[in-house]
């Protein structure tokens, strides 16, 4: 089947009608309706999701045109390296386009003076912002992928730190809320299911397990700690 003869999941849907479902139905709404129940339980071996049809159908796009010209392309796509933070990125991106997932990860750094400073980054706004051009301050993530660019902390990011002036910095995020809770050392709340992160790796508090913490070692970035909350419900 080429998904590219279809503009449309209800086209997609569409094509599974028979001619007998016309003659005795007579309603295409009615019609669809009875494909998406049947097909999509296994019937004609099974009826793809509106997810699947468009990842589908975009995959087979991709293969139309240049890499990078049209818009659901991944900048892991242009992972050129074998740095481990890096390969860790590009196997959550998906994940993050598609709201099944939120990962914070805290990232310190020499600033260009030759100052430590640290940020915790929502990375799917990080991405989104650099891929639809949404935001001043964006990531070149293609860039980073390529090796050419570094990912670096921002004063715009969830927190930024300048450890010789012991100054700390927060903003919100699309995907979470600074919460201001002087027992622990930062809390972040997750506006779609309302689940908050508690950063603190000595923290044993009921926050800390809202999400998965994993450390992963870079010759660029040093050691680098992802947070991944698994998105329960949006609202």
């Amino acid at each position: 089947m080429n998904f590219l003869d279809f503009n449309t999941y209800e086209d997609y849907v569409d094509s599974f009608i028979t001619l007998k479902d016309v003659r005795y139905l007579s309603n295409i709404q009615v019609e669809r309706n009875l494909i998406l129940n049947a097909c999509g339980k296994n019937c004609l071996g099974g009826l793809l999701t509106r997810a699947q049809f468009e990842e589908r159908r975009d995959k087979a796009m991709l293969l139309l045109k240049p890499r990078g010209l049209f818009g659901v392309y991944h900048f892991s796509d242009f992972l050129n390296n074998n740095d481990k933070v890096l390969q860790q990125l590009a196997l959550r991106e998906k994940k993050l386009i598609e709201r099944q997932l939120s990962t914070v990860i805290y990232l310190q750094m020499r600033s260009q003076k030759g100052l430590e400073v640290s940020s915790f980054i929502d990375l799917e706004q990080s991405l989104r912002e650099s891929r639809f051009k949404t935001a001043v301050n964006i990531t070149d993530w293609r860039g980073v992928f390529e090796g050419t660019k570094k990912l670096m902390p921002g004063k715009h990011h969830l927190s930024y730190f300048a450890w010789n002036r012991n100054r700390v910095q927060y903003n919100d995020s699309d995907n979470f809320r600074v919460v201001n809770e002087g027992a622990h050392s930062l809390l972040l709340k997750h506006v779609g299911d309302h689940k908050i992160i508690c950063v603190n790796a000595t923290c044993k508090c009921p926050y800390s397990r809202n999400a998965k913490r994993a450390m992963y070692p870079s010759s660029v970035y040093g050691y680098v700690i992802f947070f991944d909350h698994i998105i329960r419900r949006i609202n």
